[in-house]
């Protein structure tokens, strides 16, 4: 894994034999926020409302580059606090690593490291905008119990700073919300997948998400990415199959500013919206038809994947009978046969037929997508 000259971070902290959960944190001038989210954590209780004994869990804080006061308020809620397994590094990058990629890179490759020499483990991660609910852990071990590999928690805005909102960034933020909701309702639905007859959502990001040791080996680990971290991680998971289970139950609630820390992010996001109602641009999105269209086929190329042991007619005459318009070429049948999971072989079909799949259904207003959704929604529950 790639920690490159930082791998001796925290190698004066040991992890603790009752250790099974590490936290990881990456922060840079975040004194507005850093003391609620710690004090969230502290007071982090099981499903029966019991505290839980910080034994079991460690918080892994990487500071980067920060000129605030960040530093000196984490290191006093740890004097107070010293029962708590909290360690901090404070670092200084260079332009080429001072991105929040790499930070959380090597804080998850670290923190995986560690839970291993105790037989393995779950590590969590947030935001240091953020605070955690008071069964934030116990949630997370809860859906990884119940067989997830992975766990996305639910992200909401911080109940003072939406009141604060612009109009037209919480109209929009509102909007989108409805509309990935429903895009995740139908995709379980038709995938049957992990998420499937249970009430689930879209967010699989670094404000709130959970992955056992075992899984985040199998994977590779966080890709070398500057940003959008989250979501290059997300697919590696989908490569391997992994079981995601976004759920309702793991919640936390982070910052609505906007103006964030890394280039692109949540902050991006409603200045955009911002900026969208100011010059009373259209909020274009996917459609339902597309989306509709998209989840099928890939229904029918799983089913596909799972006979491919038993097939009577040829991989290139079963692919076109699922569908006459799909692009594949000899790549995409060779890791028919050579793939390990079927992410891994659908991952060669996307990039193939992406462009493709986008040009063949116009984008519509949102309203519009909303309103197909539920209608399609209601036709599969009828």
């Amino acid at each position: 894994m790639y920690i490159h000259h930082h791998k001796q971070l925290f190698s004066n902290f040991p992890i603790q034999q009752t250790v099974k959960a590490s936290i990881v944190i990456p922060v840079k001038n975040e004194e507005t926020y850093i003391e609620d989210l710690l004090n969230s954590l502290k007071g982090q209780v099981d499903l029966s409302g019991n505290k839980i004994d910080y034994v079991y869990f460690e918080i892994l804080i990487l500071a980067n580059n920060c000129t605030d006061e960040t530093v000196d308020l984490i290191k006093e809620f740890k004097k107070k606090n010293d029962e708590i397994n909290l360690y901090l590094e404070e670092v200084t990058l260079d332009d080429e690593e001072a991105n929040i990629g790499y930070v959380r890179k090597t804080l998850m490759d670290l923190a995986c490291a560690r839970l291993c020499t105790n037989g393995g483990g779950i590590m969590l991660t947030t935001d240091g905008d953020t605070i955690v609910s008071k069964e934030w852990i116990c949630q997370n071990m809860a859906e990884i119990e119940k067989g997830a590999d992975a766990v996305g928690g639910r992200i909401l805005l911080k109940e003072n700073e939406w009141e604060g909102l612009d109009k037209g960034s919480a109209f929009f933020h509102k909007k989108d919300e409805e509309y990935q909701l429903l895009i995740a309702e139908l995709e379980a639905k038709i995938l049957e997948n992990f998420d499937h007859g249970k009430c689930c959502h879209h967010q699989h990001f670094n404000g709130s998400f959970a992955v056992t040791t075992e899984c985040y080996k199998k994977s590779g680990g966080i890709p070398l990415v500057k940003n959008l971290e989250d979501c290059a991680f997300y697919e590696r998971l989908e490569k391997i199959d992994a079981r995601v289970r976004h759920s309702h139950d793991v919640v936390v609630r982070t910052s609505a500013r906007c103006i964030g820390r890394t280039d692109i992010g949540l902050s991006q996001q409603l200045n955009m919206w911002k900026n969208m109602n100011i010059q009373k641009n259209k909020f274009l999105v996917e459609s339902g038809n597309s989306l509709l269209h998209r989840f099928i086929l890939k229904k029918r190329l799983t089913e596909l994947w799972n006979k491919r042991n038993s097939m009577n007619n040829s991989i290139e005459e079963e692919l076109k009978s699922i569908e006459t318009e799909m692009v594949f070429d000899q790549n995409i049948i060779e890791a028919f046969r050579t793939s390990t999971y079927f992410g891994e072989w659908f991952q060669e079909i996307k990039l193939l037929n992406k462009l493709r799949w986008k040009e063949e259904f116009q984008a519509v207003e949102i309203d519009e997508a909303i309103v197909d959704l539920r209608s399609i929604l209601s036709n599969y529950s009828s």
